[in-house]
C-alpha cells in the first residue's frame, strides 16, 4: 500500500477514529506493508467498515488492532474479522495468538473471551491511563 492508496486512507481514518491515532500514519503504513503481517477487512457499500491487523512470526501470532467504525458496530463484523484473521494466521503456521487490551475496555474483552481467548497476565500501567490485560488463544 501507498499513502495515497484509497484502502490505506480508509484504514488510517478508522485507526484515527477508533484508537485516536495511537499509531502514526507512517507506522500504520509500515505495518500494513510488512510481509509478516496479516490484514483482514470487511467492506460495506464500497467502504471499509472494519479491519483486523496482526503478525505471524514462527508459530506465534499477535493481534495488533481490530476496529469497526461506529456506524457498523453490533453487526458481527468484529467477530467475523477475528475469525478470518485467526484462519489466515493458522494458514501461515501460527499455533497461538496473543493480544493486549485495556483493562477498562469491556466491549473488546467480551469479544475476545467469546472467541475463546484466555487471560494470562496483567501489565500494570502499560497504557498512560490504564493497565493492559494479556490474552492468548490456541489456533
Amino acid at each position: 500500500m501507498t499513502p495515497t492508496d484509497e484502502k490505506f486512507i480508509q484504514i488510517n481514518a478508522i485507526e484515527q477514529e477508533c484508537f485516536h491515532g495511537s499509531w502514526t500514519a507512517e507506522t500504520l503504513l509500515s505495518e500494513l506493508n510488512s510481509p509478516l503481517n496479516v490484514l483482514c477487512m470487511e467492506e460495506r457499500g464500497g467502504k471499509i467498515a472494519g479491519f483486523a491487523l496482526g503478525r505471524v512470526a514462527a508459530d506465534e501470532a499477535e493481534l495488533f488492532q481490530i476496529a469497526t467504525l461506529p456506524e457498523f458496530r453490533r453487526q458481527g463484523i468484529a467477530e467475523r474479522l477475528l475469525a478470518e484473521l485467526h484462519g489466515e494466521m493458522r494458514g501461515r503456521g501460527a499455533a497461538c495468538c496473543f493480544l493486549e487490551v485495556r483493562s477498562r475496555n469491556p466491549g473488546a474483552i467480551a469479544l475476545y473471551e467469546k472467541a475463546g481467548y484466555e487471560k494470562i497476565a496483567l501489565r500494570r500501567n502499560y497504557y498512560p491511563d490504564d493497565d493492559a490485560v494479556i490474552y492468548r488463544i490456541s489456533l
